[in-house]
């Protein structure tokens, strides 16, 4: 694996589902500059943009930072933002059991968190929701663009 670089990197941005789009393309590319696979960048774009929209639409926030950070083995994303306390990691898990077509929209995000990252933690600190989201460098066979199927 080539040396992920930079090592740390934060941005701030509006919480709205405009900046969710901005928000998403700005952490591709620091993904892409640490030398991170498709796979990788696939996994943490789609963990972004389910947390970032949630966040917005759900709990409200007025604002959001993401932090980038580079690890020897992969990658930490911390999402922080100042909506409603909501704890990911104690939302059931919803997972898509039948063909796609058959199923209801929502509920499923936590599900698709854990299954593309490594660990998932969540903690609430002066007024925001923090959750931290760990990638490997390069994912396995069983996670990226191509694995969204029923498991």
């Amino acid at each position: 694996m080539s040396e992920l670089r930079p090592p740390f990197c934060s941005r701030d941005f509006p919480a709205t589902v405009e900046a969710a789009s901005e928000a998403e393309n700005w952490v591709a590319r620091q993904a892409s500059d640490m030398g991170l696979g498709e796979e990788a960048e696939f996994a943490i774009g789609l963990c972004l943009e389910e947390v970032f929209l949630n966040a917005v639409t759900h709990g409200h926030a007025n604002r959001a930072t993401i932090s980038v950070r580079a690890e020897p083995d992969g990658v930490i994303v911390e999402f922080a933002d100042d909506g409603a306390p909501f704890d990911p990691t104690l939302a059931p898990a919803k997972h898509i059991s039948g063909p796609t077509e058959d199923f209801d929209i929502g509920g499923y995000g936590t599900g698709l968190m854990q299954k593309f990252s490594r660990r998932m933690s969540y903690s609430r600190f002066e007024g925001m929701n923090r959750l931290v989201l760990e990638f490997d460098a390069s994912r396995n066979a069983n996670a990226g663009p191509g694995s969204l199927s029923a498991p």
